[in-house]
């Protein structure tokens, strides 16, 4: 793996110097796309158990999942970059013995996708239309995790629905911090990564430097949220939720230690907090 990295940096060091904008457009496509993983024997249960249904979108069906009672409370469930559904099932099966209806989906470019590629404004459409399908005329909570929590904000600030609760098992904050890291990790130019930043603007539709969750919170109805986060998280620094708790109200913040970015999925205490969290 060291020695893969060690040339791709070296590939777009060369493509950032010789051509800035190729470079720029190579990196946002390398930046888009998705490292599927086996879905895990724990995760299995999950689809096996799940009422499947679909949502037709331009480039590929969602494929979705429903748990527990019909005319129970809503809950939808969204996975992080990289993952699954079947990634909270731990959740799912947990809020459907306690009656309430769970709604879940893989993201576009996700577990058994055609496409390896997608983004933010693609999955932000396609959460967006698995609401719509739904048609909730109440206020639902939503659980998310990682990536899953900041698309989950850039959701919900186009919409009129009303949260009830939101937990985010981890989030980042700004967008511009994301890219910033990946520039860094690949080697990329200023110039290439300003060639970038541009196309992103561009799908996007919104200037990357305005976007972060704590923004797009203000923007939406909701109760309360809860933060969770591991205190030494190597995947999304601790600093994130830090930044969200600071700048919104009705936000608590859960801090663990030693839980990981991933293993909290399957953590007891973080699912009993999430329980006791959306009960009361």
């Amino acid at each position: 793996m060291k020695y893969y990295l060690k040339i791709l940096k070296f590939y777009y060091k060369i493509i950032s110097f010789l051509s800035p904008k190729l470079g720029g457009k190579l990196a946002f496509k390398l930046f888009q796309k998705v490292r599927k993983k086996d879905i895990s024997k724990r995760e299995i249960s999950f689809y096996e158990k799940a009422r499947h249904f679909r949502i037709p979108l331009p480039k590929e069906d969602l494929h979705c999942y429903e748990f527990g009672n019909p005319t129970g409370e809503l809950i939808f469930l969204v996975h992080g970059w990289d993952s699954n559904a079947g990634s909270l099932s731990k959740f799912a099966f947990e809020l459907e013995e306690r009656n309430y209806r769970v709604i879940s989906f893989d993201l576009p470019g996700h577990a058994n996708s055609k496409s390896e590629y997608t983004n933010l404004y693609e999955c932000k459409e396609a959460f967006k239309k698995l609401i719509q399908f739904i048609n909730p005329q109440e206020p639902f909570t939503i659980i998310s995790h990682s990536f899953g929590s900041a698309m989950t904000a850039y959701t919900l600030a186009e919409t009129n629905y009303t949260i009830d609760k939101f937990v985010f098992l981890t989030t980042p904050n700004s967008l511009l911090d994301i890219f910033t890291n990946f520039k860094n990790f690949v080697g990329i130019t200023d110039k290439t990564f300003s060639f970038m930043l541009s196309k992103v603007n561009k799908l996007l539709k919104e200037d990357v430097h305005d976007i972060s969750v704590e923004e797009k919170l203000k923007h939406i109805s909701f109760t309360k949220l809860l933060l969770v986060h591991d205190k030494k998280d190597k995947i999304l620094p601790y600093r994130n939720s830090e930044e969200v708790l600071k700048s919104t109200n009705n936000t608590e913040l859960k801090s663990y230690e030693r839980i990981g970015h991933y293993r909290m999925l399957w953590n007891d205490d973080v699912l009993e907090d999430t329980m006791d969290f959306i009960k009361n």
